[in-house]
């Protein structure tokens, strides 16, 4: 079986993504604060909710790669 080698310069990038992901879900959490009127401290105890939106968005984007990689590499296949 082959070994999987992942390098840090990949998982920095992936955590740069997540990290990323995280910090413009947060706005979001704001918006519905002042939207719907509701106390300030649900910043800090809904935050299960702003992960969870932010892992949805992660694996949305690591879809979107996938697609990606995979017509890139079937273009370059049929060229």
């Amino acid at each position: 079986m082959k070994d999987l080698i992942i390098t840090s310069k990949r998982l920095k990038k992936r955590n740069i993504y997540s990290f990323r992901l995280l910090y413009h879900s947060i706005p979001d959490k704001y918006f519905s604060i002042i939207t719907f009127k509701t106390p300030w401290y649900e910043m800090f105890t809904q935050i299960g909710y702003v992960i969870i939106i932010s892992i949805t968005l992660y694996l949305l984007v690591a879809m979107v790669r996938a697609v990606a990689l995979l017509m890139k590499r079937l273009i370059k296949r049929a060229a």
